[in-house]
């Protein structure tokens, strides 16, 4: 990582993302209690890449604290930009510098939220900021092929499949494949 990447991440503190609807800021402490509430919301967990039904106050605290030394992660608070109410969190994890690519991970915690352009908003936002600001070239994101809402925003926000993993989820009694989607940058 150079000097001015390393600056980048520092200052992201000080800068917001504006969308069509939705707003991105970094996420701060005083958000970690909604956050924690959705991510243990049976409704919300379903479609995270990991089970935080037993999350504990404790472990989002430490996870907070790693992702804000981190220059591999940048996450960000989502908020409608109407009310500048948080209603869900984005991110670039796995941020690699030399490659210069990233992992995507998004939640609309906010179920009044749903269905009503925010996600995919937020996911434009997040897409543009990688690009044009960080310099990457490439995005990757993993979702259960059930969420077909999701997998919806990918496809209109120009995610291409590239790859299936067979059955690898077990959710609601039955085995899921996992979907890996890429963005490329275009030249």
């Amino acid at each position: 990582m150079t000097t001015d990447e390393k600056k980048l991440i520092n200052n992201i503190s000080v800068q917001k993302i504006y969308g069509a609807k939705s707003n991105l800021r970094k996420l701060g402490k005083k958000d970690l209690q909604k956050s924690l509430m959705w991510l243990k919301d049976p409704s919300v967990n379903m479609y995270l890449s990991h089970n935080f039904r037993d999350y504990t106050e404790e472990q989002e605290l430490k996870w907070f604290n790693f992702v804000q030394l981190s220059n591999n992660d940048i996450v960000f608070a989502i908020e409608d930009n109407y009310n500048n109410q948080y209603i869900g969190n984005c991110a670039l994890h796995k941020i690699d510098w030399v490659e210069k690519s990233c992992e995507l991970g998004i939640f609309i915690g906010e179920k009044n939220h749903w269905n009503k352009g925010y996600g995919s908003d937020a996911v434009k936002s997040i897409i543009k900021f990688a690009f044009n600001k960080l310099d990457l070239r490439s995005i990757r994101l993993t979702v259960y092929r059930y969420n077909h809402r999701a997998i919806k925003v990918y496809k209109n926000c120009g995610f291409r499949l590239i790859k299936i993993e067979r059955e690898n989820h077990f959710y609601n009694g039955k085995y899921w494949d996992t979907l890996v989607m890429e963005l490329k940058k275009s030249n």
